[in-house]
This record gives structure tokens, C-alpha cells and sequence, in this order.
């Protein structure tokens, strides 16, 4: 896809005086598409709507404001939603006798904001006492959690289905991520915090510093949101507090994350400002935004020779796969597929067209229009959001079954079902029976269910319940450019070679 016109430089810094509330008159003329596509991809656009709202109201595109607004009540909308589960959840717990602090997340966002939904927070993040994940595990399965991967004392990743939306909650025993077991990190300290009303035990005291330092250094190509998050709580600090967060870092052997990131810190003021060796030290370029692998920064960041020996092999054997050697060999494979291939690093680019788009509940084409780079899950709970409030929004698909139909990485529009409901021949963004989305076409409606199927694919999926439908999708873009999605397929000879192939070789194993 095409590189937005104009400097990316330009609207991430634009994009960090808005969440930073520091916009000035002549930020009026920017390229407020750029900018807005540069706030979604680094998690900024809510926070940036709170405190510079009115000013992108008054100067910002009628199209680009509508979409600035939706990302905001879609981010408010699943924060509160979170809130009901995280009630829900530690309470369920404390009365099992598990003594869950809440990390990050909506308290963060209360802490440093006074908002605790102006975060984007895909997940609730809990630490238990590893001596206790037993008992917390049952009381999530109790609730309706079902285990997604990881196992006690590691982390561990569960999901549930709410309001037609997928939650995802992860467990911790510890402050640092697996591979960084070795080091002594404190168990985290709680205070009782008030969260829109509700009453949590979040994260509280002097090792909060360096624990958000770790977690950002771990994470490749962190979204700007957490280092602007970081920047927020070290300037609330007092120096004694300063001090204090100091001490506990250089005990757990990790003061060289947290310079690193009060480093970092220093940079995005400058980047703010639009200083462009600012901007390329946080990895930001003309076009994209760029970072090395999360491995070479853990390795120049350990406190010592053995630490960073340490790290590797953790990074090449993680401890959890070690008491195994089947997993630990499906790990590797995994791995050499999937994770080797990027060490050298990734890269986010900020791309957008001008000439397409959607206005909310109006299929006919508009200057603005962006698809967000977020994960698989913030995606089909922001395209939920969106869609239930009336809104449209565009989204790529990776795969393709849905060939010629919608190529490989094309963008699609998906919009709200139309009364009365889905009919045979349109194309839909649909969650299967396991959770995992899928745009296919309606084969069958019946009884409040349909039949999907790629117009790639031999045979249809599995029967899903209606309620399972996100939207309706009326749009494919790709180099091409834009067109509308019909009900009946595209006609391919290459897609008709394939599928009589694959009939062939089924019947050939059937024959076996």
C-alpha cells in the first residue's frame, strides 16, 4: 500500500503534542489524517482525544474528527466492560482466598490520567502469588475463563466471551516476563484504589517505575502510549520517590532498564517538539517506525556477562518448555518458523489514502480512511465497538480464502448487519465456534444461524449462531483501488484450477 503523503515524522510528533495536551495554533493546518493514523497505530488516539479534543474539533476534517471520536467511545466503551470483569474476577478471587494485585491497565490509566479509560488495555494483567495459582485458576474456570496457553508459575493467558466481545486476562507470578526469571524482582507491593467507583488492589510503591521499564523494554515495538505512560509517572514522582524507584531497580538487577527508559523519556519530549534525531532514536522515520528485536535490547540492558548469558539462553530454551523435551522441540520449530525470521527487527508504517474511506452507516466512498495496526484481539473488540455504535471501519485480511474475491492484505469495510439480517451471497466478519474470525460468504441462513464459506475453500465451515456476526462487509480496497463486494464471487481461472486440484487429491485419499 502506498505511503501517505507527507513526513510520518510530522504526525507522530503532532500526535504526541495532542496526547501530551501541547498543541499549538500551528498544528491547525497538519495533515490531520496522518496524524490520526500515526495516534490509533501507537495507542495514542483516546488519550490525545481527552486532552486536545476540542482543538481537533476545531480544526481537524468533519470525517477525520468522526473517526478521532469513535476511536475515543470505543476505547471508553470496553474499558467500562473491562471494569464489570474486573470486579467481577477480584472479588471472585478474594473470596477464594487469592490475594490478586491488579497490574497496570485501568488503574494506570486512573493513576496517571485521572481517566482509567483513555488507555488503550487489551487485557487485564493479575499477579498471584505462585503458591496460590491453584486456587485461581478454578475461580477463573468457575467464572467461565478457559485457559488459552502458559501454565502456573509462568504466565498464563485466559479468555472469555462478554457482550458478544472476547476478554482476555493473563496471570503473573512475577514482576518480569519468563525470561527474566532469574533476577530477584520484588513481589508488587498493593493499595487499594478506586477505579471509576470500583474498588481494586492495584500495583502501588517504589518498584512500579521499574516494572513498567521492563515491560516496556520487553515488548517489541512498544505503542508510545507506554512511554508516554512511563513519562506521566516519573514526572509525578518526588525525588525521594525518584530515589526510592531507584534502589529497588539497581536490587533487582534491573537499573539498566530503568535509565533506559527515563532515556527514552528525554526523547519523546524532544520528539514532541519535532525534533527528527529525537524521532529517529525512538525509531520513527519518513515513513515508519522501526525497532530492533527485544533480544538485542535485553542483552544490552542485563546488569551483567552472566545475566546476558542468562537472558539467551532463556530466549533459546524458555523455562517453561524445559521440563519437556517434546514441547520444548515444538517450541524451537515454532520459533525458527515464526520469531527468527524477524530478528533483525519490525517495522510499523503509517499509510493511508486519501481518496477512500466510509462515513458512519453510509456505504459511498469519502476522502478519509485508514485501517489501525492493532492486534488480532483489539481489533475484533475495536470492530465490534464501532460497528454496534453505528460506525464503519476498515480492517485487512490476511489470509486468502476469500480468493479473487478480497486478495491477500487487502482492506475491507466492515459496516453494521442490515435489517433483516445476513442473506445468502454477502460477505460477513464472523467468529467461528473456536473465537477465531473469519470473512466469508453466507452459503445458508437459517433458524438464526448461517453457513459461511471462502470463496476459495472447497467446503463450507461449521453452522455459527447469528450473534457471532461482527459486520457486514460492502468494500475491498487493495493497488487496485476500491470497489463494492457483491454477492456473487469473482470468477478466477487460476482459483478454479486450485479448487478442482484439491478435489482431486481428496478424493485420491479417500480412495487410499
Amino acid at each position: 500500500m502506498p505511503v501517505a503523503s507527507g513526513d510520518a515524522r510530522d504526525a507522530v510528533a503532532l500526535a504526541l503534542r495532542l496526547a501530551l495536551g501541547r498543541a499549538s495554533p500551528a498544528d491547525a493546518g497538519a495533515d490531520w489524517g496522518a496524524a490520526f493514523d500515526a495516534a490509533a497505530r501507537e495507542l495514542l488516539a483516546p488519550l490525545a482525544w481527552a486532552r486536545s479534543g476540542r482543538f481537533i474539533r476545531q480544526n481537524a476534517d468533519a470525517a477525520t474528527t468522526s473517526a478521532w471520536r469513535r476511536a475515543a467511545m470505543s476505547t471508553h466503551l470496553r474499558g467500562q466492560r473491562q471494569l464489570r470483569l474486573l470486579s467481577e474476577v477480584t472479588g471472585a478471587l478474594d473470596g477464594a482466598g487469592v490475594d490478586a494485585v491488579v497490574l497496570k491497565g485501568l488503574p494506570l490509566g486512573e493513576q496517571l490520567y485521572g481517566d482509567a479509560f483513555v488507555r488503550c488495555s487489551a487485557d487485564i494483567d493479575l499477579y498471584v502469588p505462585a503458591s496460590q495459582r491453584t486456587r485461581a485458576s478454578a475461580t477463573l474456570a468457575s467464572l467461565g475463563w478457559r485457559s488459552l496457553d502458559g501454565a502456573a508459575p509462568w504466565h498464563q493467558t485466559w479468555t472469555t466471551w462478554r457482550d458478544d466481545t472476547r476478554h482476555h486476562l493473563e496471570l503473573h507470578s512475577s514482576l518480569v516476563s519468563d525470561h527474566l526469571s532469574h533476577l530477584a524482582a520484588p513481589p508488587p507491593s498493593a493499595a487499594t484504589a478506586y477505579v471509576a467507583g470500583a474498588k481494586v488492589q492495584a500495583h502501588d510503591g517504589p518498584f512500579v517505575a521499574p516494572y513498567l521499564a521492563a515491560h516496556l523494554a520487553t515488548h517489541q515495538m512498544p505503542p508510545l502510549l507506554w512511554l508516554v505512560d512511563f513519562a506521566a509517572l516519573w514526572a509525578s514522582l518526588s525525588a525521594v520517590e525518584r530515589a526510592q524507584a531507584e534502589t529497588s531497580a539497581r536490587r533487582a538487577r534491573l537499573h539498566g532498564y530503568l535509565d533506559w527508559a527515563r532515556h527514552r523519556t528525554a526523547l519523546l519530549e524532544r520528539a514532541a517538539a519535532g525534533d527528527t534525531g529525537a524521532l529517529g532514536a525512538l525509531g520513527v522515520g519518513a515513513s515508519r517506525r522501526r525497532d530492533v528485536h527485544s533480544i538485542f535490547r535485553h542483552l544490552a540492558l542485563a546488569a551483567s556477562v552472566a545475566d546476558r548469558v542468562r537472558v539467551a539462553i532463556a530466549f533459546l530454551a524458555p523455562r517453561p518448555a524445559r521440563r519437556d523435551l517434546r514441547v520444548l522441540a515444538r517450541y524451537t520449530l515454532a520459533r525458527l518458523r515464526t520469531r527468527l525470521g524477524s530478528l533483525v527487527g519490525a517495522s510499523r508504517s503509517y499509510v493511508g489514502d486519501q481518496a477512500a474511506g466510509a462515513a458512519e452507516g453510509d456505504a459511498s466512498p469519502m476522502r478519509f480512511g485508514r485501517a489501525l495496526r492493532v492486534e488480532r484481539d483489539e481489533m475484533l473488540s475495536l470492530t465490534g465497538d464501532v460497528v454496534r455504535g453505528g460506525g464503519a471501519l476498515w480492517v485487512r485480511a490476511p489470509g486468502g480464502s476469500m480468493l479473487p474475491t478480497i486478495p491477500r492484505g487487502a482492506l475491507v469495510r466492515i459496516q453494521p448487519l442490515l435489517e433483516p439480517g445476513p442473506s445468502k451471497g454477502d460477505i460477513v466478519l464472523a467468529l467461528t465456534g473456536d473465537g477465531e474470525p473469519v470473512l466469508h460468504r453466507v452459503m445458508m441462513a437459517f433458524d438464526h444461524h448461517l453457513i459461511l464459506r471462502g470463496d476459495a475453500a472447497l467446503g463450507g465451515d461449521p453452522a455459527i449462531p447469528l450473534a457471532q456476526v461482527i459486520g457486514l462487509a460492502t468494500h475491498v480496497r487493495d493497488e487496485a483501488g476500491e470497489r463494492a463486494l457483491t454477492r456473487s464471487p469473482r470468477r478466477s481461472m487460476a482459483i478454479t484450477v486450485l479448487k478442482l486440484r484439491r478435489r482431486v487429491e481428496r478424493a485420491v485419499r479417500r480412495a487410499r
